[in-house]
């Protein structure tokens, strides 16, 4: 019950995002930061700034899942934790695809955080609605950076990622006993 009073309080979740190093849907500081008028090489410079700000953003997001699923592991079971390591390797799988769109622009990809400080959790369902919680920050956060990326294919990558957090949210759903398909419109929650 102590955790899903904490999933169910925005601030707490908002607070706890913010810790974790995420910024949330709205953007960050850095990417706004990277905003500017310019032209030929300054403006794909800052085209770049912008790209890598909003992709590392992502990459934090995508870390703070694959450390949620990896200490969450051992209070699932059966076809739970099947689906819990799944789950992890294709976060883990997106981590390093954003990581490598990074580098490609010239940055440098987020690393994980040392530890995460996530709320208390006791229970496979405390596990699931953790999970929950976070993949819908992710598909918030994904939402709002697909209009901000400069290309094509960063667009593309973005919304494939999107998608697969879709996903699982309709499979924590299921196991969590709720509807997998709760509304016509997937937006997340900031």
């Amino acid at each position: 019950m102590e955790f899903e009073r904490f999933a169910l309080d925005p601030i707490s979740r908002r607070r706890f995002f913010r810790a974790s190093g995420v910024a949330t849907a709205g953007g960050s500081a850095a990417f706004l930061a990277a905003c500017g008028s310019g032209s030929g090489d300054t403006r794909n410079e800052t085209a770049a700034a912008a790209d890598i700000a909003v992709l590392n953003s992502a990459i934090d997001l995508e870390n703070t899942a694959i450390a949620a699923y990896t200490a969450g592991a051992p209070l699932l079971k059966g076809e739970v934790l099947r689906l819990g390591r799944e789950f992890l390797g294709q976060e883990k799988e997106h981590a390093d695809a954003l990581s490598t769109a990074v580098t490609q622009l010239g940055g440098h990809p987020s690393r994980p955080k040392a530890a995460y400080d996530f709320p208390r959790v006791r229970t496979q369902r405390d596990v699931l609605l953790l999970a929950n919680m976070i993949e819908h920050e992710a598909i918030a956060a994904y939402l709002d950076a697909l209009p901000k990326l400069s290309s094509t294919d960063l667009r593309a990558m973005a919304a494939s990622i999107v998608t697969n957090e879709a996903e699982h949210v309709s499979v924590l759903l299921g196991a969590l006993g709720r509807p997998q398909v709760p509304t016509a419109f997937v937006a997340g929650k900031a």
